[in-house]
């Protein structure tokens, strides 16, 4: 894979180079910019297969960089140093991003990551829901579009379409509307992620051990029978000790 680095601390260039050779004989490094400037004209010039980018850069943002040149054709994984905003976006825009210092170990997973998805594009939409949730996530607003990732490439939904998550080992189940339609996609993540993703929202709240739903779906709790009728006329149970904490907050919306 043809490879740049854009960053703005040389020290970030030299624990990359390092750690990548000679692990990873596949990978290529051909150009190292300091800037979103300089990161542009390498991008256009070489046409890389893998860029490792920059979130935050003196002239701008690694997302600037992306914005200017359009829909990119080749993969990216972000470099943060623990930039919660940026973190957030990344999660929502199913991206892979690293943080600094750089560890040899999430290194060699983001890229096996990768190297099975090199037949696949990032998508504009992708790239803009990223962008979106890292300016409303600055702004302390939630983010209301996610990419899910599944195993027929990336799904973009719409937060509130959301009626519910199933834990299916180690995946999710994503039940959500459409125009009305019920739909389904797995996600190739496990719920555990998800409920970090979604706790901001105060309408989305874990149930059970294996279902997380969205209140503003639910139509009817049925005490007696511990379970919530969602919009979809779908079942979710609801489990003891989460009994109390759904009246008062179903009772608050």
């Amino acid at each position: 894979m043809r490879t740049i680095i854009i960053d703005d601390e040389r020290q970030t260039h030299e624990a990359l180079s390092r750690l990548l050779q000679p692990a990873n004989q596949d990978v290529e490094i051909i150009g190292n910019g300091y800037s979103v400037a300089e990161g542009l004209v390498l991008a256009r010039q070489y046409q890389p297969d893998l860029v490792f980018l920059d979130v935050e850069m003196p002239d701008g943002t690694g997302f600037d960089l992306l914005e200017k040149l359009g829909n990119p054709a080749f993969h990216v994984v972000f470099i943060t140093a623990h930039n919660k905003y940026a973190e957030t976006a990344f999660r929502f825009g199913a991206l892979d991003f690293l943080t600094k210092p750089v560890s040899a170990e999430l290194l060699s997973s983001a890229l096996d990551r990768v190297r099975k998805r090199q037949s696949e594009q990032y998508t504009l939409e992708q790239l803009q829901i990223a962008l979106e949730t890292f300016h409303q996530a600055k702004a302390k607003k939630l983010p209301q579009r996610i990419a899910i990732s599944s195993s027929n490439g990336l799904e973009m939904m719409t937060v509130s379409e959301i009626l519910y998550l199933d834990a299916d080992l180690n995946y999710t189940d994503f039940h959500y509307l459409q125009q009305g339609k019920k739909n389904k996609i797995t996600a190739s993540l496990n719920l555990k992620v998800y409920e970090e993703h979604f706790s901001p929202y105060p309408e989305f709240m874990k149930v059970h051990r294996s279902h997380i739903v969205n209140l503003m779906m639910v139509d009817r709790y049925l005490k007696g029978e511990s379970a919530l009728v969602m919009r979809d006329g779908g079942l979710v149970a609801v489990a003891r000790g989460y009994r109390e904490e759904v009246e008062l907050r179903l009772g608050g919306i």
